[in-house]
């Protein structure tokens, strides 16, 4: 009786030690096939994210573009990576985005930035991670839609973006949220400048330096030929009122 009883819990455990077995093997395939797959997807990833130097085709999913980058459209076009692609040197545009930007036109709200004049939103705006960002000089027929130019962005019709670290030629429109530095077109639109604006209509909500054209707006006046701004606006403190008292 004593023996029967060994020999089943014997078979119990050797039984259960054998299916224990089969799933760690299972596991263990399911793992190693997991982290095969990781490894290349990742392989694949860093391939399609390298350097890229001399020239190379635009939209590139590269993280840095060294000397030229043509192409159709920037790389801003492609929006699944969670880093920025840079392209340093001379980048051609052709045809560009900017036909398609004119859509956009009356839908940029930049009041919308300074709703709170007690918080500064465009230096939150400059913490937000930017698609594409081009160090050098940026050509194109119909304009472009880079996030940041630090040098010259230069078209025939329009650009648009975040943010301009330098000079920006186009011939009908520039329209940014920031401008350091100087804006020449038929219109220029902005939601800051530092610098100046030259063209038929300037705007801007918040301005250090000069407007020059034919109607120049900014917030603290509206002036025709010449407008200028070097103060920032005084804001008033908002008193809360005081509760009722019993």
């Amino acid at each position: 009786m004593l023996r029967n009883a060994k020999r089943f819990i014997y078979v119990t455990v050797m039984c259960n030690t054998e299916r224990m077995k089969r799933i760690l093997i299972i596991l263990l395939i399911l793992f190693s096939a997991t982290f095969s797959f990781s490894q290349s997807d990742s392989l694949e990833f860093d391939k399609k994210a390298k350097d890229r130097f001399v020239i190379w085709l635009i939209p590139s999913a590269s993280k840095n573009i060294y000397g030229i980058a043509i192409g159709p459209v920037g790389s801003e076009a492609i929006c699944n990576r969670h880093y920025t692609k840079y392209s340093h040197g001379l980048n051609l545009q052709i045809p560009g985005q900017g036909f398609f930007q004119t859509f956009y036109i009356n839908k940029m709200r930049f009041k919308d930035f300074y709703a709170n004049e007690n918080s500064d939103s465009l230096s939150l705006q400059n913490t937000f991670p930017k698609r594409a960002i081009h160090n050098g000089l940026i050509i194109s027929p119909l304009g472009t839609f880079t996030d940041q130019v630090n040098g010259i962005s230069f078209s025939l019709w329009m650009s648009m973006g975040k943010k301009i670290n330098g000079l920006s030629f186009n011939l009908l429109w520039n329209l940014y949220k920031q401008i350091n530095g100087i804006t020449i077109g038929f219109v220029n639109h902005t939601a800051a400048t530092k610098g100046l604006q030259i063209g038929f209509v300037n705007k801007t909500i918040k301005l250090k330096g000069f407007q020059i054209g034919l109607w120049n707006k900014n917030e603290k006046r509206s002036l025709p030929l010449i407008n200028w701004n070097f103060k920032d606006k005084k804001v008033q403190p908002i008193t809360a009122p005081m509760p009722n008292s019993l």
